[in-house]
């Protein structure tokens, strides 16, 4: 039927009254075939048309079951639905393309979508798991049974509608235990199984309207359970189903979380065997109420926010710590841990938002996040490391600025910038950490040698970037933001290998940092040197390396030949820095005279590096002279241009040795 402008719906007393008229119909017709045919047939009259009266006889009569049918369907999916009108209320377009049916209760009408095909399969499908597969079978042949009609329940997500009525038309008791009643069948194929309901139960619970019959469901799924076995099975499914943020709050909050923060101290085991084995989840319910959340950002902040209700007066910080002293004190630590860690990541939008341009919301989460977390510093649980290096990473920004020592030392951490603050340009904090904040989240990942080079990949292009943008500016400015760049920096890599030597100890963290070196510089070629590649990650080792010879009393001898052999032996690290700090400044035309021309790269057209400068004499030394007077050599002219341009001499010499500074190493044991 082509959609009309007109009213299209269905009165099921009217439609009641139609079949009941129609079976009469139906009967009356098959009394007259019979009685006829029998007449004509002892005078051998032949009777073709009487059973063609027949056949239509029993088209009605299935026509009247097919109505009963769908009467008892519309009733059902209509139950619980608020009045609209009466009987002369307007609705939208009908017919098989009009955006709704209407169907006329008792009540008045009631809306529903006009895709009753695809609810009569929804209603099939809820017969045969909730009265027939689910109850009258079990072992391997109702495993069999679930998985072979799995995929018809999650085909039902094309049309969220149907979804919703396959919900609705599911006992309470087996929607409720539908995780525990697939995974106890031992069944292989039991996640992707489950994952098959949660997928049609999401379409359902994001269908842009209700099917009035679940919205109850909905409202189940968002109160207590009675039970905590009843509420992880209720969690499990929502896990996957990709539910509204609401829905997921709501249903976290109700379901555990909310009990949780009034009543942390109790046994939250609810996971049985064979579903945690069967699925992979937490047995954990503080667990899984995080698991519901994760990856949902407004939902996790919207709960962290209301958790508890009223009669909770802890601040969001506190709400954190509850999870962390949980983390930390039950044998189902890990779970909570691990899922603690992806809510804290969500929340902050760590990988959903650009690092510097994080939203307001985001960012007050993620600091509340990374004051919780560092409470612990490196007695955070392994399980949560990984999102704290992921935290980390996304809030660069804000880890540069916390670690700086040269303003408002004494700063709290906050929103708000501290008094006496000289901004950054290119360094852009939603947030300002205190320095004691900074070093005390560091240490919540530096225990693992994966996470921190992780992180330092992030740190090393950041300072790249950031020092980049600071001498562009200084360039046409005339500013000094390249120097006060390079001191921050220099802070956060000192405090980083502070907090390193902290949790790993000296001889550990020296070997790996010295490794690191090794790798990265001293197996480079002249053409290996790339400012965006690992010449960059090459350079925020040697930044956190510098003060390495202050720790080498009693470490093994082969340690103090490796930094020997990574930092050469005429080398030293704040020359170094000053070729890096000439080179940006060079490639952001800060004023200068043009170099000498066997300073630059003929391949690139830019200075060269001092790995370069390094390599060449290595090269070309000989029996005759050794690569350290090459080197020299080398140098000579370079440092002859330099020297001729003072102001830019100058700004390469201080920014050098701003990042070599230990002050931050130092100072951290004061305002840590």
């Amino acid at each position: 039927m082509a959609p009309t402008a007109e009213f299209c719906g269905i009165d099921p007393e009217q439609m009641g009254q139609l079949a009941t008229s129609l079976r009469g119909a139906a009967d009356r017709l098959t009394a007259f075939s019979r009685e006829f045919e029998e007449k004509l047939g002892r005078h051998g009259i032949s009777t073709p048309v009487l059973r063609e009266i027949t056949d239509i006889a029993d088209w009605g009569g299935r026509q009247v079951s097919m109505l009963h049918g769908r009467i008892d369907l519309i009733k059902t999916l209509g139950n619980g639905a608020p009045e609209l009108g009466g009987a002369g209320g307007t609705g939208g377009a009908g017919g098989a393309g009009g955006a709704a049916s209407m169907a006329a209760g008792g009540q008045g009408l009631i809306r529903l979508p006009d895709e009753l095909k695809d609810f009569d399969i929804a209603q099939g499908l809820a017969r045969m798991y909730g009265e027939d597969i689910l109850v009258n079978f079990n072992g391997e042949l109702q495993a069999k049974l679930i998985h072979e009609h799995a995929d018809e329940v999650a085909k039902l997500a094309e049309n969220p509608q149907a979804a919703a009525a396959f919900f609705a038309l599911l006992s309470p008791k087996v929607r409720d235990s539908l995780p525990n009643l697939i995974a106890v069948t031992g069944s292989k194929t039991a996640k992707q199984d489950l994952a098959a309901f949660s997928k049609a139960l999401g379409a359902a619970l994001n269908a842009p309207t209700l099917v009035p019959a679940f919205a109850k469901v909905r409202a189940d799924l968002v109160k207590p359970a009675g039970s905590k076995v009843a509420a992880w099975n209720r969690l499990a499914l929502l896990s996957g189903a990709k539910a509204p943020s609401s829905v997921r709050s709501a249903a976290a909050r109700a379901l555990v979380l909310d009990e949780f923060a009034k009543k942390p101290r109790q046994d939250w085991r609810a996971g049985g065997p064979a579903e945690t084995k069967a699925y992979g989840l937490p047995e954990d319910l503080v667990a899984m109420g995080l698991e519901v959340l994760a990856g949902d950002g407004t939902a996790v902040r919207d709960v962290f926010a209301k958790m508890g209700g009223a009669d909770v007066k802890l601040s969001q910080v506190d709400k954190m710590k509850l999870f962390l002293d949980r983390a930390r004190s039950t044998g189902t630590g890990d779970e909570v841990a691990d899922a603690f860690g992806r809510a804290m990541e969500a929340g902050s939008e760590a990988t959903t938002e650009k690092a510097g341009q994080h939203s307001p919301e985001a960012a007050a989460f993620a600091l509340d996040a990374i004051r919780a977390a560092g409470s612990l510093g490196s007695d955070l649980p392994k399980a949560g490391w990984d999102s704290m290096s992921v935290i980390a990473k996304s809030y660069i920004h804000e880890m540069a600025s916390g670690a700086r020592f040269d303003k408002a030392v004494y700063r709290d951490s906050g929103m708000g910038v501290p008094e006496n603050w000289v901004h950054l340009p290119p360094v852009t904090p939603a947030f300002y950490l205190s320095p004691g904040d900074t070093f005390r989240f560091l240490k919540t990942f530096v225990g693992d040698k994966q996470l921190t080079g992780d992180f330092d990949a992030t740190a090393a292009q950041f300072r790249h970037d950031m020092l980049t943008a600071a001498a562009n500016l200084d360039a046409h400015d005339g500013t000094r933001h390249f120097e006060r760049t390079a001191r921050a920096f220099g802070d956060l890599g000192g405090m980083e290998f502070k907090a390193t030597l902290d949790v790993r100890g000296e001889q550990d963290a020296i070997n790996e940092i010295v490794v690191n070196i090794v790798k990265n510089t001293v197996s480079f070629g002249i053409d290996g040197i790339s400012p965006m590649g690992r010449g960059v990650i090459a350079g925020w080792e040697l930044l956190k390396a510098h003060g390495v010879s202050n720790f080498l009393d009693g470490v093994a001898d082969d340690i103090e030949t490796r930094v020997e052999q990574a930092t050469g032996a005429r080398a030293d690290f704040v020359l170094r820095l000053k070729y890096d700090m000439a080179r940006l400044l060079h490639e952001a035309e800060y004023p200068a005279s043009n170099p000498p021309t066997e300073a630059m790269n003929t391949n690139t057209g830019k200075l060269k590096t001092y790995d370069e400068l390094v390599a060449e004499a290595k090269k070309e030394a000989g029996a005759n002279k050794e690569w350290e007077q090459v080197l020299k050599e080398k140098l000579t002219p370079y440092e002859r241009w330099m020297d001729s341009n003072r102001k830019f001499d100058d700004k390469a010499e201080d920014a050098s040795t701003f990042q070599a500074n230990e002050r931050s190493r130092e100072e951290i044991k004061i305002w840590d």
